[in-house]
């Protein structure tokens, strides 16, 4: 992604871009737990690359902030923090999350404390954790225009790297052909009004990540609100982001199911419903420092719940997004179709047949948007699949691929894809190549 950089640069100053307040950015990492540092930093340079290029593209001046890894740092932190009235101040957290076994609030609390010096029991509770719903609450009362409160707690995703890399997918370098049209959504920045907390897993889930991509929750939640707020054509809203990227996450790993809330015009709607919003903090015992007066008529304890209905999604955005994906799917998996059709000629793949596949389905990803090192680990999964003494794997990726192939590639690239097949072959006279050639489009 980092060549998008001069991009959007031009573009902030080439569109006429007014600054709407100031953008502040604040990051919380976990640097210190070895099981989860590496990818929460991961997360950390994803998301602070995507929100410092959308924030200059909106024409907002950028302020970024950290503090250590402490309860405490966290509690001064906030209790000094300002800002103005048409501000948007973003708050970023990776690190371990937790709960009590019988605890009964939606938001994670997050963990403040290197795990082999943490103090045992309650008293870890007491002196580890941070309330992410704290500070979402805590930012509504400094007063910006508007606040964004995103927690993922990590955990490490156990069993195969590979199967991890091959369920994280690649990543996609969006083309360079942003209009003034496209960039109407930035609006959900430079005017929105409103507050907004999002976590990666709902309460007793796990947030999966890995050492080398990051998380589940914050690639998707980057890639959904890139096109939501810069790429697309369509009105989009912060209710389809949200729910576009809480989806996408449990397509992927159906036991993880994203959360979040808005809060606007006094009131507060949660993804999952009013009624099966979880409590508060009083009762775990937690005392963290108040913000709000005695008997404030904005108390956040005062603000009445509504549920969402369908004004507040952009069912054309949603529609055309999942489009799109379904497409990349396609071709992410098409290296399965090209290696299986190199052999139904003969048998085998020779090396010119493999050269002529790979250097065409290069120079494709490549103008479709993708970095030479992703389409290289495509084509490095569906090889190491071939080529395995036990073909079950590679096949069910193959059956996937010709579904997914046939039914979401648009036509004009299914030709050329075709056309590539039988231009790469060594024999394209064989009638099991021929066949599996025409089976690609029944």
């Amino acid at each position: 992604m980092k060549h998008l950089k001069p991009l959007f640069l031009f573009l902030s100053f080439s569109l006429g871009l007014e600054a709407q307040g100031t953008f502040h950015l604040i990051y919380s990492i976990d640097q210190y737990n070895q099981d989860v540092n590496k990818g929460c930093q991961v997360d950390g340079e994803n998301i602070s690359f995507t929100l410092e290029l959308l924030a200059e593209s909106a024409g907002m001046p950028v302020k970024k902030y950290s503090y250590g890894f402490s309860q405490q740092d966290a509690y001064k932190f906030f209790q000094n923090f300002t800002c103005g009235a048409d501000d948007v101040v973003i708050f970023f957290y990776s690190g371990h999350g937790f709960r009590t076994e019988d605890d009964q609030v939606a938001w994670p609390l997050m963990y403040y404390c290197v795990e082999n010096e943490a103090p045992a029991g309650g008293e870890g509770l007491k002196s580890c954790g941070v309330p992410l719903d704290w500070v979402h609450q805590v930012l509504i009362n400094k007063g910006p225009r508007m606040s964004l409160t995103i927690g993922n707690s990590c955990n490490n995703v156990p069993g195969d790297e590979k199967a991890n890399k091959r369920a994280q997918g690649l990543k996609k370098d969006k083309p360079d052909d942003a209009t003034e049209k496209k960039m109407q959504n930035l609006a959900l920045l430079t005017s929105f009004s409103g507050h907004i907390i999002a976590s990666g897993a709902s309460p007793g889930q796990f947030a999966y990540t890995n050492d080398e991509t990051g998380s589940y929750f914050v690639n998707e939640l980057m890639d959904v609100m890139l096109d939501g707020l810069f790429f697309t054509e369509q009105s989009t809203s912060w209710a389809s982001i949200l729910k576009k990227t809480r989806d996408n996450v449990q397509k992927k790993k159906p036991d993880q199911r994203p959360q979040f809330m808005i809060v606007a015009n006094n009131k507060r709607m949660y993804s999952e419903g009013s009624d099966n919003y979880q409590g508060d903090y009083e009762e775990l015992g937690l005392h963290v420092p108040e913000f709000w007066e005695e008997g404030d008529e904005l108390s956040y304890d005062n603000m009445e719940w509504e549920e969402f209905d369908e004004e507040d999604y952009a069912e054309e955005w949603e529609t055309e997004f999942e489009q799109g994906e379904l497409e990349e799917l396609a071709l992410e998996e098409l290296p399965y179709i090209l290696l299986h059709a190199m052999r139904m000629d003969d048998g085998q793949v020779s090396q010119g047949e493999f050269d002529k596949v790979y250097s065409s389905y290069h120079d494709g990803m490549e103008d479709y948007g993708y970095g030479p090192e992703t389409i290289g680990l495509m084509f490095e999964l569906a090889i190491e699949d071939f080529n395995s003494d036990d073909p079950e794997f590679f096949n069910i990726f193959l059956e996937d691929a010709i579904v997914q192939f046939r039914e979401h590639v648009d036509p004009d690239i299914q030709a050329d894809i075709l056309a590539v097949i039988q231009g790469a072959s060594d024999s394209p006279d064989a009638p099991d190549f021929q066949d599996f050639v025409e089976s690609l489009t029944y």
